[in-house]
């Protein structure tokens, strides 16, 4: 199942002032025309006043909730700044992408922290089932995040290491996907990114599978908060994430290192992006052997790790 709806907490009008060059007499403004006429300074720059859509960008608190002992503990895990919408996804996929949970069943509720507020639907809480105690040992330090550089300076690869037992080697998935099929899955999610169209600021996060169908799409202003609702929409949806079947995730960005990082956590084994790799990305995906697949797009691509995983179906030079 897609997610191509847009709710009305998403986006914005705004009024803008746009300037442009503007051909004379002839109507025309195509590429071709624009640069003969302002090669013969025919052009003019035309003021004009008009509205535009933009992309919200909006703070989540999340705050945890467990009982210990019999008193009730508090504490807030993170404060992200993300494109309100699907908010339960992306706290399910943040709170699994940093180990603090490795099943649903942990969670007993997510929800709204009050009923009052003029911004309450950027407070949420999450309540723990009976018995478990969070372990936030594994976090440098509670996190304030940002929606350009995901979960700066709380992990590292050491302790990538500690989160997880995860090896994706699985020897059933030896040249399983025709290389020449993962030249279409840019266009797959990119016609399924409705708030880019309408915005043209957000990332955006597909999930295929086995046979390359598209499963999930989330958008979100942080490229990292794209894959946490991805991420927690698959362990929503109760498909098995962290064995067989092959799980390809799409990212419209460049490929660091919490990327990587949250794509080992949900045992997904294909990694591609429209960007460039890091040099730690690539470190950690040769260490769980994750395919990493970098400068995706419908021209080709580039594979930094894992390159078993593709057919023998094309030539070599």
């Amino acid at each position: 199942m897609t997610n191509t709806g847009i709710s009305e907490h998403q986006t914005k009008a705004v009024n803008k002032v746009s300037y442009a060059f503007s051909c004379k007499g002839t109507g025309d403004n195509s590429p071709k025309s624009l640069a003969n006429t302002t090669e013969n300074k025919q052009t003019k720059l035309v003021r004009k006043n008009s509205v535009d859509t933009v992309i919200v960008e909006e703070p989540l608190q999340i705050t945890l909730s467990w009982l210990e002992q019999g008193i009730v503990n508090n504490k807030v895990f993170t404060i992200t700044m993300r494109t309100p919408g699907h908010d339960y996804f992306l706290i399910i996929g943040l709170l699994h992408s940093e180990g603090i949970i490795k099943q649903l069943n942990y969670v007993e509720s997510i929800k709204m922290a009050s009923e009052d507020g003029e911004d309450i639907d950027n407070e949420w809480l999450v309540t723990f089932t009976s018995g478990f105690i969070p372990d936030l040992s594994s976090l440098d330090r509670y996190t304030v995040s940002y929606s350009s550089c995901g979960l700066c300076g709380t992990t590292s690869l050491k302790s990538l290491q500690l989160k997880t037992e995860i090896n994706l080697t699985v020897p059933d998935h030896k040249n399983v996907i025709e290389a020449e099929s993962l030249l279409l899955l840019s266009n797959k999610m990119r016609h399924k990114q409705t708030l880019f169209d309408y915005t043209g600021g957000v990332h955006g996060a597909a999930l295929f599978d086995q046979k390359l169908s598209l499963q999930q799409v989330h958008e979100d202003i942080g490229r990292h908060n794209a894959v946490d609702k991805v991420i927690g929409s698959l362990l929503v949806s109760g498909k098995p994430s962290q064995i067989s079947p092959l799980w390809v995730l799409f990212v419209s960005s460049r490929i660091s290192f919490e990327i990587v990082q949250k794509a080992i956590m949900a045992g997904i084994h294909v990694l591609m992006g429209v960007g460039a790799p890091s040099a730690l990305a690539i470190q950690a995906a040769q260490q769980f052997d994750l395919t990493l697949i970098g400068f995706a797009s419908d021209k080709g691509f580039n594979v930094y790790h894992g390159d078993w995983r593709l057919a023998n179906n094309f030539v070599e030079k």
